[in-house]
């Protein structure tokens, strides 16, 4: 499975009650199709997926699968705190559709490197789809460093890493494990190294702005991976324009009122986000409008 370009950590369209909004999926799924990223990756962060029913998990992961039509490959988040949870979590989403498993390193307990080594590969060869891993310390608490990912590299059933922590030198030594494994994918999950990852060598990015702006997401892709250094930078600060959009309360919610903002789906997030306060709207919509995203 080769999935270059821009990945999508898909925000999970709610309702007020928390049920799925399956109008305002459709319409994001579109909306990011239309705008060319690679992939769609339910049930990240963005997703919400720690978050959410595993009834509501499995109705959005087919939903996705028939949408998408296998136009762009759909990857599933099964981020669990036990291997056989994580297992059987992604077993029985993997019956709803999708075509690979994102898994982390389990978040509650403190583990040791060989212990998320041993946890990935495990989970990776219990499946009938590919792996990737996912390392974002902000949520597991854990580091991942890249000698693990390296040793999870050598189990072919894991074929990518999505590395979030943006810490660029950590970043390089992913990139060398291409050295031994060329078909071995390496993703930055931080904005604002996106377009330096894909000068450097990064298979692309998977971006939660994405969600918002997938075209500008994907100029940067392309602009990067083509050696155009001035358009990159130049839209890598346009992005870095649309980031400041997060910081009007909690990031996920300003994320889905952004898109409430666009007309695709509502601003509900799950319990116990809170709602934002009145003022974050014309905020939201003016780093909107400051970013070249809304007219």
């Amino acid at each position: 499975m080769k999935l270059d370009g821009i990945i999508v950590p898909l925000v999970t369209p709610l309702q007020a009650d928390e049920s799925l909004d399956e109008h305002g999926l459709t319409k994001l799924l579109e909306h990011v199709i239309a705008g060319g990223v690679s992939g769609v990756f339910v049930l990240g962060s963005s997703g919400e997926g720690p978050a959410l029913p595993d009834e509501t998990k499995e109705r959005l992961v087919r939903a996705t699968s028939e949408q998408c039509q296998g136009r762009v490959p759909v990857l599933v988040g099964a981020f669990g705190v036990g291997t056989r949870q994580t297992i059987d979590l992604a077993k029985r989403l993997l019956r709803q559709g999708g075509d690979a498993v994102v898994v982390n390193a389990p978040f509650y307990f403190s583990l040791n490197q060989d212990e998320i080594a041993a946890h990935a590969i495990t989970v990776a060869r219990a499946l009938d789809a590919p792996t990737m891993f996912y390392n974002i310390p902000q949520m597991s608490k854990t580091i991942t460093e890249p000698a693990t990912v390296a040793r999870m590299a050598e189990t072919r059933e894991i074929i990518a890493v999505k590395d979030s922590w943006g810490d660029m030198t950590r970043f390089q030594n992913l990139l060398a494990i291409k050295y031994t494994r060329p078909d071995f994918e390496v993703y930055q999950g931080a904005e604002g190294v996106a377009a330096l990852s894909i000068a450097r060598g990064a298979n692309g990015a998977v971006l939660g702005l994405a969600n918002v702006a997938p075209k500008l997401c994907c100029d940067i892709f392309t602009a990067a991976r083509s050696g155009d250094w001035a358009r990159a930078w130049q839209l890598q600060e346009r992005l870095m324009v649309l980031w400041k959009l997060h910081t009007h309360g909690q990031w996920l919610p300003c994320l889905k009122l952004a898109l409430n903002q666009l007309g695709i789906c509502e601003h509900y997030t799950a319990a116990p986000f809170t709602t934002l306060h009145a003022d974050a709207e014309q905020t939201i919509r003016t780093d909107l409008q400051n970013a070249g995203v809304l007219g």
